[in-house]
């Protein structure tokens, strides 16, 4: 019994180690491709500038529902670098702040209308998997 009561109190310990580092992990969403990806954040060093995927966050944008827009996620073409970010500011000058961004052409599309600009912040870039099995906008 006392052979029992530690190989269960082992294997307990064993579990928790494993899955205990994969519970910490905050989970959050951003948009690719018309699609929501889940992603989480590590701990990873990414020296400042030298990420290499673009990832843009909205300054002043109205719409609940926006997320970070990624151009490149699982899946794409080319260009993926398993989320190693080279982050943009994306503020509205002249569109409609309420308008929903869920993919790099769409923000580039409203970038040569004017709607938004596009800034390079290079001391927020960071590094954030971004996880097969998207999901459909709405």
């Amino acid at each position: 019994m006392r052979r029992f009561l530690l190989a269960a109190t082992a294997g307990l310990l064993a579990i928790s180690a494993v899955a205990g580092p994969v519970a910490a992990r905050d989970f959050g969403a951003v948009y690719a491709n018309d699609m929501v990806y889940r992603v989480f954040g590590n701990q990873a060093n990414v020296p400042d500038g030298t990420g290499t995927d673009p990832f843009a966050t909205f300054t002043n944008s109205t719409n609940e529902d926006q997320l970070g827009v990624a151009q490149f996620a699982p899946g794409s073409p080319t260009g993926h670098h398993g989320g190693r970010w080279a982050v943009y500011r994306a503020t509205w000058t002249n569109g409609d702040p309420s308008t929903l961004v869920t993919s790099w052409a769409s923000l580039q599309s409203h970038l040569n209308a004017g709607d938004l600009s596009l800034v390079r912040a290079p001391a927020a870039d960071f590094r954030c998997p971004v996880l097969g099995d998207p999901q459909p906008v709405g």
